[in-house]
């Protein structure tokens, strides 16, 4: 079959004069439609593309030149978490697109064409348009299409190209000379529309020095991060009555959001007396500083509870059982089954009461609560009236630390002193099990109830030291430190802005913008005049730290390399739009065998595990 392999005609003269002569033919007349050869209805097709079949021996061999060195068959894990079976049929079905293009508008492929690929070694495969970034992922990478393969056609002695080697070695594959061959035209057809599509883009030096000096031109921040539920959890104001929150609610802007809100909630009312419960687990055998982080996080979730957080999206941020998914709700307002501590603390609750201490059982600690439908419009209320004043509590806290960096303090150094003004909160009372062994649990911050000492010691007794020096007595926390939470405001450093990219996450567009405006404005260490206000409701204070604009002469060193890479992304997105109008005109007329494709991507996922208290 290849013995006519090194014989070459006029075809690639032809082939360059035709490219020229029907680019506009290709821009002016499209019309995603052709003559082909269908599919018989008795035939197995991976896919069929209006009527041609794409059989599965092509999409295992477009498979097997997609796969990694060393990777062998349908069952390759790395295959799946790449997701090369797919990869490999949709690149046969825009192949196949594409194809009809090149038929339709008169490009062909000649046999020298598909010799000089084969003898080359530099094999073709299809890959969806819209991923060209999956070339280099592969490995060894793919260049335009193309990977190297010539070792399975070549004498290792000679390094020569050889018939019978070649002819063995398409076995890897599953492909005959004659369908291999087929397979090749294909891709080269394809190839030439690709070229053909993206052969009229260009770059202008102009254009891509601004492009240059917008990317390379780079900026970092100082900032702190000022969330409102940090404020709201360590709030040193004055408990709120019914009567605060109601003149809140009757306000003309506040009352909009109230109604709006009340609406949606009004769809899916609680059940009265459902019981919800939020659980963090810790044995009762375990040591004293699990008790103390347990505690710490039932404290955390009962603070924000306290704060106007709704019971349900603390259950669901916080709780360590299956019910957080449901907002902590058990789906019933029936005591029985549940273990004694749990049942004794739930049957005392009325509808709208939640649990003041946290209630201990051989799970852990819980906090209970039972709904009431007649609630749902003064907890919103409240809701609404807490994170208003989070919000502005955030926006007040954000300003003195702005106005302590000014004064001439560092941004770690502000952002300490303004912790320092809030008041750390004792660990919620503890309600025991009266059915555990209190005697052969270890001694826990719980012991020492609220408002104990801010912390408890133990240490090794010198029996248990034997002769080594007796240890540090180790600290168990009894309170929630407002200085040690995670989510407390901390002086960071952005990574490196560009000046044409995004500025920080959880800023919007607008604010964006002017960040990066001010960046390339002001002076290393110049202070953005207010805090910034992020999408979730927090605030940003930022600091200037350093910033480096790129200059002309940094571009005439990398021009050369920068406009390629620059025009092949232009390339690749003209190309990845042409095949979206391909595949929109014929996706009623490609069908993908799903059975079929089951077998090369079947899993099962992740069964899960209920627990009830």
């Amino acid at each position: 079959m290849l013995d006519m392999f090194r014989s070459k005609g006029l075809q690639s003269a032809v082939y360059g004069v035709l490219i020229v002569a029907t680019v506009i033919v290709f821009v002016v007349q499209f019309n995603p439609s052709a003559g082909k050869k269908s599919a018989q209805l008795s035939q197995s097709c991976a896919a069929t593309v209006r009527g041609t079949c794409i059989e599965p021996r092509d999409h295992t061999a477009a498979y097997r030149l997609l796969m990694p060195f060393g990777e062998q068959g349908p069952d390759s894990a790395l295959a799946k978490q790449m997701h090369i079976p797919q990869i490999a049929l949709e690149g046969l079905i825009e192949r196949q697109l594409l194809d009809d293009e090149a038929h339709r508008i008169g490009l062909t492929v000649t046999d020298d064409e598909i010799n000089d690929a084969i003898i080359s070694g530099f094999l073709r495969v299809s890959i969806p348009a819209d991923k060209p970034e999956l070339q280099a992922d592969l490995q060894p990478p793919a260049y335009d299409g193309k990977r190297y393969f010539g070792f399975w056609f070549r004498d290792p002695k000679t390094k020569e190209f050889d018939q019978k080697i070649y002819a063995r070695n398409l076995g890897r594959l599953g492909e005959s000379e004659m369908e291999f061959r087929k397979f090749e035209e294909q891709e080269i057809l394809a190839a030439k529309m690709r070229d053909l599509v993206r052969a009229p883009v260009r770059v202008s030096e102009e254009e891509a020095l601004a492009s240059y000096l917008t990317e390379k031109s780079v900026a970092t921040f100082t900032y702190v991060e000022v969330r409102p539920d940090f404020l709201a959890r360590y709030s040193a104001d004055p408990p709120v009555t019914d009567a605060e929150i109601e003149a809140w609610a009757k306000k003309p802007e506040n009352a909009k959001i109230l109604e709006s809100t009340l609406e949606l909630r009004k769809k899916n009312p609680p059940k009265d007396g459902n019981i919800r419960h939020i659980l963090v687990k810790v044995a009762p055998t375990d040591d004293a500083k699990a008790h103390a982080k347990a505690l710490a996080k039932i404290t955390e979730a009962w603070a924000r509870i306290q704060r106007g957080e709704p019971f349900a999206e603390v259950a669901h941020a916080i709780s360590e059982d299956s019910s957080k998914d449901k907002g902590g709700s058990l789906e019933t307002d029936k005591t029985d089954g549940f273990v004694p501590a749990f049942k004794a603390a739930a049957s005392k609750l009325k509808n709208g009461e939640m649990t003041q201490t946290a209630i201990e059982s051989q799970f852990g600690y819980h906090l209970i609560v039972r709904d009431d439908s007649s609630r749902v419009a003064k907890d919103t209320a409240r809701e609404l009236f807490f994170k208003s004043r989070a919000h502005d509590a955030a926006h007040d806290f954000a300003g003195r630390i702005e106005a302590d960096i000014k004064s001439g303090k560092s941004p770690d150094d502000a952002v300490k002193a303004e912790l320092a003004t809030l008041k750390p909160i004792p660990f919620i009372k503890v309600t025991p099990d009266p059915t555990l062994d209190h005697a052969k649990k270890p001694a826990t911050a719980a012991d020492a109830g609220a408002g104990a000492d801010a912390s408890v010691t133990h240490a090794a007794t010198s029996a248990d030291a034997g002769a080594a020096p007796a240890k540090k007595p180790e600290t168990i926390p009894t309170e929630l430190d407002p200085t040690k939470d995670d989510d407390r405001p901390q002086a960071l450093t952005s990574n490196e802005l560009r000046r044409g990219g995004d500025a920080l996450p959880k800023l919007a567009p607008t604010e964006s913008g002017t960040l990066l405006d001010f960046a390339f404005k002001s002076k290393d260490g110049d202070l953005v005049p207010q805090p910034v206000a992020m999408t979730d409701g927090g605030y940003y204070v930022l600091q200037l730290k350093s910033h480096k604009l790129a200059t002309p002469d940094e571009f005439a060193k990398d021009r050369e390399t920068y406009m390629a890479k620059m025009l092949k992304a232009r390339q690749d997105q003209a190309l990845s739009l042409y095949m979206k109008r391909l595949l929109d005109a014929a996706r009623a007329d490609i069908h993908r065998d799903v059975d079929y494709m089951s077998a090369w991507t079947g899993d099962a996922g992740p069964g899960s595990e209920d627990e009830e208290p």
